[in-house]
C-alpha cells in the first residue's frame, strides 16, 4: 500500500492539528531516522525548543497517533524534523521507518511541553541523555547556536555502541563554534577502534567530568530507568530537585495505593455494555482493547492527553505526566493509558 495519500481520515482533532507533508528523510543510524515536514498551507510552525507534537497518519485502513519530540530549532520555523527510533515492538514507528518517504502526509498537532530552556534563568546547564532522548536537547543546542547565545553547557550522550551515537558529527561541528559547550559520549558496548569512554556513566564519572555539577541546571531525557539512575546521581552530587528537569520516554510508575487484597478490579464500559476484569498492572486502555473498544492514543505515558476518557464511577491509580488540565481532572476525566482501576470502575465509553 502506498502512503503518498495517507492523511488521517478521522478529523476529530483537526482544529488543533495541521496537514503536513514529508519533504525529507535522513537515516541517522540503522534504526533511527529523521523525517522533515512542512505545512501544506505554507505557514510556519510555532514551538519552543524541547517541545513535542502528536502526529497522526493512516495505514492499511487504520489510524495511528504517536508523540515525538521536535529535533529542529524554532529559529527555522518553515519546517520541523522528528528523529524517530524504529522500536522492535513499535508498530507505528516500524511503518514510518519502512514506508514513509517524501510526499507522505500526516496531521501534526500544536507543540506542547515544559521541557525547555525557554523562560528559565540558567547560567550553567548539564544535558544528560540516552538513545533518542537526545532529540529535545538537540533542538535546544541548535537554537542556542542559531541565536549566538553563549551558555556554559556540558552535554553527555549515552548509547549502546558507537554506531548508535546520534548527531555525533554535527555536535562536534557545533562545539567548535560554541566554545562554552562541551560534548561527551559514553558507550556501554564500545568497539576496539572507538575513542569514546567505555561503560555506563556512573556517579563517580559524572562528578569527574563535571566538577561543578552542583552549580548546574540539569535537563535529563531518555528511558525511565536511565532517568531514575541519573536523577539519583544528580541529587547525591548536590543539584537541588527543583533544578532537575526531565522528559521521559516511557510511563512513570504509579505511586498511589493498589487494589485491596482479594478485591477484583472490574472496568465497565457504560455505553458499550462490556465488563472486563483487570489485575493491578492492567490499564483502562488495556481493558478497552480487550473489549474491542477503540480509544485514540499516542504517547502512552500520560503526557499528550490524547486518550482522555471520563470516569463516571470508582477510583483509579493514574501515573500521568501532566496530560490533563485541572479542569479536566475536576470534570472526572482520566488518561486511559496510565490509569489502573481500583475495584469496580465505570468509564463513559
Amino acid at each position: 500500500m502506498s502512503v503518498a495519500q495517507n492523511l488521517a481520515s478521522d478529523r476529530s482533532v483537526s482544529g488543533t492539528s495541521h496537514l503536513c507533508i514529508c519533504t525529507g528523510r535522513v537515516q541517522e543510524t540503522h534504526n533511527v531516522f529523521t523525517l522533515v515536514f512542512e505545512r501544506i498551507d505554507r505557514q510556519t510552525f510555532n514551538f519552543l525548543p524541547g517541545q513535542f507534537v502528536t502526529i497522526r497518519f493512516s495505514w492499511d485502513g487504520r489510524i495511528f497517533s504517536r508523540v515525538f519530540t521536535i529535533a529542529s530549532p524554532p529559529t527555522r520555523p518553515e519546517r520541523i524534523s522528528l528523529t524517530i527510533k524504529a522500536a522492535t515492538d513499535g508498530e507505528a514507528t516500524r511503518i514510518l521507518h519502512g514506508h514513509f518517504h517524501e510526499g507522505c502526509g500526516v496531521e501534526i498537532s500544536e507543540a506542547i511541553g515544559e521541557f525547555t530552556l525557554h523562560g528559565r534563568a540558567v547560567e550553567k546547564a548539564l544535558f544528560l541523555c540516552a538513545g533518542s532522548g537526545i532529540t529535545p536537547l538537540m533542538s535546544m543546542v541548535r537554537t542556542l547556536h542559531d541565536l549566538g547565545e553563549e551558555l556554559d553547557l556540558c552535554l553527555i550522550q549515552c548509547s549502546r555502541t558507537p554506531s548508535d551515537v546520534l548527531f555525533g558529527q554535527e555536535l562536534a561541528m557545533l562545539s567548535r563554534s560554541m566554545p562554552k559547550m562541551r560534548v561527551e559520549t559514553f558507550c556501554s558496548r564500545p568497539s576496539d577502534l572507538n575513542s569514546n569512554r567505555p561503560g555506563r556513566l556512573n556517579k563517580s564519572q559524572l562528578a569527574l567530568l563535571v566538577p561543578d555539577v552542583s552549580d548546574r541546571t540539569a535537563f535529563v531525557c531518555g528511558p525511565t530507568g536511565f532517568m531514575a539512575v541519573m536523577r539519583g546521581h544528580l541529587l547525591e552530587l548536590g543539584i537541588p530537585a527543583d533544578r532537575i528537569f526531565e522528559e521521559a520516554f516511557g510511563p512513570r510508575p504509579a505511586t498511589t495505593s493498589k487494589t485491596s487484597a482479594g478485591e477484583k478490579a472490574v472496568v465497565s464500559f457504560e455505553r458499550s455494555g462490556f465488563h472486563v476484569e483487570a489485575d493491578e498492572d492492567t490499564t483502562i486502555l488495556n481493558c478497552a482493547e480487550t473489549a474491542g473498544i477503540h480509544i485514540e492514543t499516542a504517547c502512552q505515558m500520560g503526557l499528550c492527553g490524547t486518550c482522555k476518557v471520563k470516569l463516571t464511577r470508582g477510583e483509579v491509580d493514574m501515573s500521568d505526566m501532566g496530560g490533563l488540565s485541572e479542569v479536566d481532572c475536576q470534570d472526572g476525566f482520566i488518561l486511559a493509558c496510565c490509569s489502573r482501576p481500583r475495584g469496580h470502575v465505570t468509564v463513559d465509553l
